[in-house]
């Protein structure tokens, strides 16, 4: 976006036109006044009949004009607010562009590469099938990406309607850990179960929203090895999901904005800042609640996420 000068900001747009509307209303208000205040003087000089409503009419005027000026004023303030509400956004979408861009651009440029070795070289049968399936995972990539943006879309017009399951969630979790351990292979994920666990969830949304989790703590670890602890238990008629890192952290301001959308903590960071937005909505999707906790920078994250647990009755059982 192009920087504003000095004079066309939108806050020195907005002081100055609330002064030269104070400034109007003074001056019609003061001469209002003065001629009431003159037409009274002549009255009583050549001693005509005065008006007994004269200074209730005066009032009246004035209190019409001054609840106009307020109308106009908190107009004009509201505007202003969904002006500014609009650039923020513009520049979170802008954000999230450059950032989705290079989500995409990293597989694609990883596929071109791989192609053009085919192409050029005569490979063994065995580096065929290793270089297949580096395609594979950076296809599995885009298609990830890709997907979590049309599910994210219909989840947002409510036009959604997935086959739910009723799925034990620890068999489920270990499951999506296992199989998706390559791409997180910097990340140590260690995963614990006190209880057994059973919830009713959409499977591709479920396994979205644990992958975002993870691929969270990935992406903000410290350097070098990453760690991710995971633990499932049940308290009542609720299921309790912990996702623990060792990462990065969050500072106090940054605990209520994370699951915005397009929010992102540092611009050095690459992503699409609709991850943790996803898993919200989901969660929300799923009748659960999730919140985040940080004792500060360089102190990690800890996500608690609750579901309401399916209770089976023994006699269905039998």
């Amino acid at each position: 976006m192009q920087k504003l000068r000095w004079w066309n900001r939108p806050l020195l747009i907005l002081v100055l036109t609330i002064i030269a509307l104070g400034v109007s209303y003074y001056l019609y208000l003061d001469s209002y006044l003065r001629v009431q205040e003159a037409m009274a003087n002549f009255v009583i000089k050549y001693k005509l009949e005065e008006k007994q409503d004269l200074d209730t009419q005066s009032w009246v005027l004035i209190l019409i004009l001054s609840i106009l000026l307020t109308v106009i004023l908190f107009g004009m303030s509201i505007i202003y607010v969904y002006y500014q509400k609009m650039i923020q956004l513009y520049r979170m979408q802008q954000s999230f562009i450059n950032g989705f861009t290079h989500e995409l651009k990293t597989p694609i440029a990883s596929l071109r590469l791989f192609l053009d070795t085919f192409t050029k070289h005569e490979l063994s049968r065995e580096d065929q099938l290793k270089y297949l399936e580096f395609m594979k995972k950076d296809t599995e990539r885009l298609a990830e990406n890709v997907e979590q943006i049309l599910y994210l879309g219909r989840i947002e017009d409510r036009s959604y309607k997935g086959e739910r399951s009723t799925l034990n969630l620890g068999d489920f979790i270990s499951s999506i850990v296992e199989k998706s351990s390559h791409h997180f292979d910097d990340l140590t994920i260690e995963f614990n179960e006190s209880d057994e666990c059973w919830c009713e969830v959409d499977k591709k949304l479920f396994e979205s929203l644990v992958l975002n989790l993870i691929s969270n703590a990935q992406r903000y670890k410290k350097d070098g090895q990453g760690q991710l602890n995971i633990s499932l238990n049940t308290a009542g008629s609720k299921c309790f999901l912990e996702f623990q890192d060792r990462g990065i952290g969050l500072e106090k301001k940054h605990l209520k904005k994370v699951f915005k959308k397009f929010f992102q903590v540092g611009k050095s960071v690459k992503g699409s800042g609709l991850g943790l937005y996803f898993v919200w909505q989901v969660t929300k999707l799923h009748h659960g609640s999730i919140s985040v906790h940080s004792e500060g920078l360089q102190k990690g994250c800890l996500f608690k996420l609750s579901f309401p647990r399916v209770i089976w009755n023994k006699k269905d059982s039998l």
